[in-house]
């Protein structure tokens, strides 16, 4: 596909993750009636979820050879495990993204969701993008677990209130058992691709960066003229390896970059001395009680979400120079007070200093001007530059903590390539404020870490391994420890 001319210049979405709208959060609360009807669970398997909820994240975890066997999700009960806990978790936080993002869908549009599982994607859509709903939409929708894709179907059926395989439904939707490149379809104007990416990763014995470069001329070669490629993975620096060589595949092709990335140069943290990765940080804000509750059940409680992820087009688009967006959570410095954020601007990594503590959150686009004779911070080497008086966020999840470590390990959930489902997060001591235990002395906050949580995607097959190797000069190549 031949890149379009240039875009006019344009100001990035000033925030990629606004909170969820009502409506989103009053079908998560729902969820559990379609959930029983699909499913069609009797109530001893209902009593054991949290259960099957734990050993199926056990199971995917499990440091062996091989990973879970194909077909794991024919049983019932790993099916039910998977829809209550994984599937909806993962909605909330593509709920959380697509909102802000240009998808730009035209009447009569083909959407290609590789690895779309039980249709995760879909549905997330359909929720978070109202503006959507009253286009002529097609979706093509491509995954090796025939049982998944059915059990999607039925699920959006139930949230959207219409049969997606009529002929006349506004969404018209097809389903395909096989493997993602059958569904590449020419002319399309949006392709998806959820936690796909990192399952290649460990498929042969080529180089990672080889491996994405022929996955981003597959993805490029099948969009219409000004089509879209979006591609999410979970916030783990494998997450990001594999994202970074779609990135740098993208950019020599002549494709652009719509977010996260303000600027179509070096990736910012690779050039950066810093072992930080980009993967944006969320709260759970929004989730239903019988989500948290069985999550905490399972003893796989979240204290936060993540997820790493690429917009490409292919009218490259022209940033202004005064945008950093920020892609960590907060850090304290050691010669200043207040909190500090790592923010990627098109002259490189910089430091966003609030001496006040209140620092923007991961994603934020902050305007300020980039000068040449701002201070170097002494760790990465970047321009620091400050944010007096910056706005307190009004959503009520707050900055990160300044106490937070740069470069700290994300939450082991969804660190395996493939499943990205992981052991439970430890939880911390109680925050500031909070009673202590009885007979129990009160402990020293710990840092906070930085979480990567993105969850499986169902397969009926494969086995993801090691990716043995990973985009040139990218920071963490050791990477998180797998089977």
């Amino acid at each position: 596909m031949c890149p379009d001319s240039p875009i006019p210049a344009a100001a990035p979405a000033r925030r990629l993750f606004p909170p969820l709208s009502p409506e989103t959060v009053a079908a998560l609360a729902a969820y559990p009636g379609i959930l029983r009807r699909e499913l069609g669970l009797t109530p001893g398997m209902e009593r054991a979820l949290p259960r099957s909820v734990r050993d199926l994240s056990l199971s995917l975890t499990a440091e062996r050879e091989g990973g879970p066997k194909p077909g794991y999700l024919g049983d019932p009960r790993t099916l039910a495990a998977y829809a209550w806990y994984f599937l909806p978790w993962n909605i909330l936080r593509l709920s959380r993204l697509l909102p802000a993002l240009p998808l730009d869908l035209p009447d009569d549009g083909l959407v290609c969701d590789l690895g779309a599982g039980p249709l995760t994607f879909l549905q997330a859509l359909w929720l978070s993008r109202p503006d959507l709903r009253a286009k002529r939409l097609r979706f093509l929708c491509v995954d090796r677990s025939r049982r998944a894709l059915d059990l999607g179907l039925g699920l959006f059926r139930g949230l959207a209130g219409f049969d997606p395989a009529a002929p006349d439904a506004p969404w018209r939707v097809r389903l395909l058992r096989g493997e993602y490149w059958q569904g590449l379809t020419e002319g399309a104007s949006l392709i998806a691709m959820v936690n796909v990416a990192n399952e290649l990763a460990g498929a042969g014995r080529e180089p990672l960066d080889v491996r994405m470069e022929r996955l981003a001329g597959q993805l490029a070669d099948s969009l219409a003229p000004g089509g879209r490629t979006l591609v999410v993975e979970p916030g783990t620096r494998l997450g990001w390896r594999c994202l970074l060589g779609l990135r740098e595949a993208f950019l020599e092709m002549g494709l652009g970059l719509d977010a996260p990335c303000p600027h179509g140069r070096e990736c910012s943290l690779v050039a950066g001395r810093t072992r930080a990765w980009c993967h944006f940080t969320m709260s759970p804000a929004g989730a239903p009680d019988w989500l948290t509750g069985l999550s905490a059940r399972a003893r796989l409680g979240k204290e936060r979400l993540s997820l790493s992820f690429l917009l490409a087009v292919g009218a490259p688009p022209a940033f202004p120079e005064n945008v950093a967006r920020v892609v960590s959570g907060a850090f304290s410095l050691a010669d200043a007070p207040g909190a500090a954020v790592y923010g990627c601007s098109q002259r490189g990594l910089v430091v966003l200093h609030a001496p006040d503590g209140r620092a923007p959150r991961p994603g934020d686009a902050v305007e300020l001007p980039l000068t040449a004779d701002a201070p170097r911070d002494a760790k990465s080497g970047a321009p620091r530059l400050v944010l007096p008086g910056h706005d307190r966020p009004k959503e009520g999840e707050g900055a990160a903590p300044a106490r937070a470590r740069e470069g700290a390990r994300p939450d082991r959930e969804g660190e395996r390539p493939g499943q990205g489902a992981g052991r439970p997060v430890r939880k911390g001591p109680p925050g500031p404020g909070a009673p202590a235990r009885p007979g129990k002395k009160p402990r020293a906050p710990r840092p906070a870490r930085s979480g990567g949580d993105a969850g499986p995607r169902p397969k009926a097959g494969g086995k993801p391994g090691p990716a043995r190797s990973g985009p040139r000069n990218a920071p963490g190549k050791k990477g998180p420890k797998h089977g």
